[in-house]
């Protein structure tokens, strides 16, 4: 009588079998979460209490070629160049080449009082709204940076899920910087 055969094949072989498997199925979920369940929305708000009216904190919000002194962007890009074609009030208009994108940014609103809104194009693609407010709280002002958008694409959508981890620990660092300035005057 014969022995039945064992089935040959390394250990190495079945784990590299498993690992493939394994990284076909993360792959897949990734790419049916990215085009069926997220939606491409976000919504990002970091705030900061200035001892300083907002006038004086708008000297540096307002204008854009003083945004360089607290914005964070072009601290940790050095190969950001901006062409300003506006500097203040409605219609300040910039837009910037960088190693890591292109964009553009117009104010759509300004006062001393109350802040700055603005629209920013990311790439050429990436659409969204943004505003710095400020609200007066004795003798503090609270600022507000705000940004929300919508991105439809399948990079898109994923961005928008990394945005509190990338862009806000960025807005962070921004007002920590806009207060030290406007607060050192």
């Amino acid at each position: 009588m014969a022995e039945p055969q064992k089935k040959s094949g390394s250990v190495i072989g079945k784990l590299f079998k498993w690992a493939l498997v394994l990284l076909l199925l993360v792959v897949a979920t990734v790419v049916v979460v990215g085009q069926f369940v997220l939606d491409g929305k976000y919504d990002l708000t970091r705030e900061i209490a200035i001892k300083a009216p907002p006038a004086e904190i708008h000297n540096q919000v307002g204008d854009l070629r003083e945004w360089p002194n607290w914005l964070p962007f072009t601290k940790h890009d050095p190969s950001v160049n901006t062409t300003i074609e506006q500097p203040t009030g409605v219609g300040a208009r910039q837009h910037w080449t960088s190693k890591n994108g292109n964009g553009e940014l117009e104010f759509t609103s300004s006062d001393e009082e109350k802040g700055i809104e603005y629209t920013m194009l990311f790439d050429k693609k990436y659409a969204s709204k943004g505003s710095l407010s400020y609200a007066r709280a004795g003798d503090d002002t609270r600022v507000a940076w705000r940004m929300h958008g919508q991105n439809d694409d399948f990079l898109g959508r994923w961005m928008a899920v990394a945005m509190p981890y990338i862009v806000g620990p960025m807005f962070d660092e921004g007002l920590n910087d806009l207060k030290k300035k406007v607060e050192a005057k």
